[in-house]
């Protein structure tokens, strides 16, 4: 797999499609955010207090969140990360030249919504109970499940054959996909220094580059 190559055509894709790549992205942080808002706690005042330490933060005896709202807050945190899933499709549809719609997410997600459920389940619970004994083996199997993502939302395939076609294409190219994953830390480092404006430009580079990789490794797998 040629890394330097699938880079370098991001960094084309993505010139004059920033912000296409973007608003979606937008879309969703910003409903995720006014939903949290709506059924979190409400803490009147508080911008008025001058918290200086965890300790005068515990000693205000705010109100802990309801069965209610936390039900709700979980239901919001699935819905989000489904739609998350869901964005594969639009930026897949991108990279391979045709033209992405906000409507391509909210099909994918009425389509396959519970295929990505169970397969985000299933991968963040493996994943976990491995990395919980061993940290390594927690990071072998978060590499063999790293295209499920974009399987899931691709393909007819259901969650348990998405999450073995997954570990069958990255076979031999778990050390080729971590290491085009750690090629960004030096972009990543630069944020700071940029005051968060490089993340303008980095956002869609890692996106469309992780989408490009999918598609050469779908292409090697046939």
């Amino acid at each position: 797999m040629d890394r330097k190559e699938i880079k370098e055509k991001a960094k084309e894709l993505i010139k004059g499609k920033k912000w296409q790549i973007w608003w979606p992205l937008l879309i969703i942080s910003l409903v995720s955010s006014v939903l949290e808002n709506l059924i979190g706690p409400k803490y009147s005042g508080l911008d008025n207090l001058k918290i200086t330490s965890f300790e005068q933060l515990s000693q205000l005896n705010l109100p802990a969140p309801t069965p209610t709202q936390l039900i709700l807050s979980l239901l919001v945190g699935i819905v989000i990360g489904i739609a998350g899933v869901a964005y594969n499709k639009y930026i897949l549809k991108l990279v391979r030249g045709e033209e992405p719609e906000f409507n391509d997410i909210i099909e994918t997600i009425k389509e396959r919504w519970l295929s990505i459920l169970l397969v985000e389940l299933i991968v963040g619970v493996v994943v976990s109970v491995c990395a919980i004994f061993f940290v390594i083996p927690g990071i072998i199997m978060a590499l063999a499940y790293a295209m499920a993502g974009y399987l899931v939302v691709d393909t007819d395939l259901e969650a348990m054959e998405v999450i073995k076609k997954s570990r069958a294409m990255m076979n031999g190219y778990k050390w080729n996909y971590f290491v085009f994953g750690l090629s960004f830390i030096g972009w990543i480092l630069l944020i700071p220094f940029t005051l968060g404006i490089l993340i303008i430009w980095l956002i869609p580079y890692m996106i469309v580059s992780m989408a490009l990789y999918y598609e050469n490794l779908k292409e090697i797998n046939g």
